[in-house]
């Protein structure tokens, strides 16, 4: 089995990158582990190659095609002009906006919308522009192209060289078949923010001492509840400063609104709190179950906890008067190499690979970041709502917080392989045809959703590739 291109993961940048170089007349392979085409009502939410979690870090994993992207809300954001030019990505910001663009026109996103989200200063708001770009292997509808083959349950195990080239990879499927598929030009990992630097530290036999360091993602933070019939009185007081992107209230100081958006990068939203919910509590608890086959059971019961969650969510606003939403914030977090991404010797996958360890943490400066924004919310002198409470950080965070929605950064792009994983045009360091796509390429992970983004240099890395027919 010959291919052009071989491409790991049907995530945002795997399918979107497979869709254009097909379309190019390419022959092309996408290896995936998931066997699922349809997406699921319940997902895993825990990762199978994952042999260790931090206590306050859950990442989202969808077993289906499409991956996480599956589980997307389609929320269309390209990563701002500031925060990409500050953060050092190796190449030119209006050449990603060029990509956005044209990939915006080819799957008919509505131009006037993204158009007025680029140009927004100082961008911190989301816009829902294509709801049907939910799960974008099912919206191309990749099964239906004939240039590519589809092999679902199947996982790489080892790359074959011809010095610095990849000239073929065996895979293997779950019942232990392998296959050999010969490489023309270039293998691609698009397997995420966790899944790369997974199979990377498992199938390189040189590896660059960037792969798995740095992994970065957005912690979000509860401010404080608000009951239902409060919401529209705070979306009144929101409203006159959605178009400063700022959403807080009484701000006399132009310095003190620079403050926040260049030192601190955040934006806020009103949500659901189901936190709250002692089912969805219980869930939880499940999947932080270390026996595989007992959470596998527990995740079954969780199928009719999430499919009656509504129900449930509507009695506690009957039955429990403490039932309310919430005020969070997410941000960009700081960038420290002892959050990262390490082989587990001792454990296996389903696949026969080495799992990963998964170290997080909010740094000293995170925690700082988010002390200030919390009292300059709703602490004492809040602008938004005061609150005579002393802010309790282990409260706001490790009792509401979460991470693992975005990972990010863990093959970060760099100048040269000691400042980075892959070079411009995302191809790693020391090898001729290995390339990298998606989350994990980014030097910093931004303030917010990331899908448009890793699909805007999918596109871009297509055009890449196809100089070298």
């Amino acid at each position: 089995m010959n291919y052009d291109f071989v491409i790991i993961g049907t995530g945002p940048a795997g399918s979107t990158l497979s869709w254009k170089l097909a379309k190019k007349g390419f022959k092309v392979a996408i290896i995936d582990r998931a066997t699922y085409e349809k997406q699921r009502l319940v997902n895993d939410f825990f990762c199978p190659y994952i042999n260790k979690l931090p206590k306050y870090y859950t990442p989202v994993y969808s077993n289906q095609l499409g991956g996480n992207s599956a589980l997307w809300h389609g929320k269309i954001y390209l990563i701002s002009e500031k925060e990409f030019t500050q953060n050092k990505w190796c190449f030119d910001y209006k050449e990603l906006q060029s990509f956005s663009d044209s990939l915006a026109n080819e799957l008919n996103i509505n131009k006037t919308l993204l158009t007025k989200i680029l140009n927004e200063e100082n961008n911190s708001l989301h816009y829902s522009c294509r709801s049907d770009l939910k799960n974008v292997f099912k919206y191309l509808d990749l099964t239906k192209i004939k240039n590519i083959d589809i092999y679902k349950g199947h996982s790489p195990v080892k790359l074959n060289f011809d010095g610095e080239r990849v000239n073929s990879v065996d895979i293997i499927n779950n019942k232990k078949n392998i296959k050999n598929i010969i490489i023309k030009n270039s293998i691609i990992f698009c397997a995420g923010g966790l899944g790369n630097p997974h199979l990377l530290l498992n199938l390189l036999p040189k590896k660059n001492e960037n792969i798995g360091k740095f992994l970065s993602d957005h912690a979000h933070v509860n401010l404080c509840k608000v009951k239902e019939n409060q919401i529209t009185n705070y979306l009144n007081i929101l409203k006159p400063n959605i178009k400063n992107n700022l959403k807080i209230t009484n701000i006399n100081k132009k310095e003190d609104i620079a403050k926040v958006y260049e030192l601190e990068k955040f934006f806020v939203g009103i949500q659901l709190d189901y936190k709250i919910d002692p089912m969805r509590k219980l869930r939880r608890y499940f999947l932080r179950i270390s026996n595989l086959f007992l959470r596998k059971i527990l995740n079954f019961f969780g199928f009719f906890i999430l499919k009656f969650n509504g129900l449930i969510a509507k009695m506690g606003i009957l039955f429990n008067k403490y039932y309310k939403y919430s005020f969070e914030f997410y941000f960009s977090q700081h960038q420290d190499p002892s959050n990262n991404v390490k082989l587990d010797i001792d454990s296996s996958d389903d696949f026969k690979l080495k799992k990963i360890n998964v170290n997080w943490d909010l740094t000293p400066n995170d925690k700082l970041k988010i002390e200030n924004i919390i009292n300059y919310t709703v602490g004492p002198n809040g602008n938004l709502f005061s609150s005579k409470k002393k802010v309790d950080f282990d409260k706001n965070f490790y009792n509401y917080g979460l991470a693992g929605l975005h990972p990010s950064c863990t093959t970060r792009i760099g100048k040269n392989r000691n400042d980075g994983a892959v070079d411009l045009n995302l191809k790693l360091f020391d090898y001729k045809n290995i390339f990298v796509c998606g989350s994990s390429v980014f030097p910093e992970n931004g303030f917010t959703n990331p899908t448009w983004t890793i699909m805007s240099l999918a596109n871009r890395l297509s055009k890449y590739l196809e100089k070298f027919k």
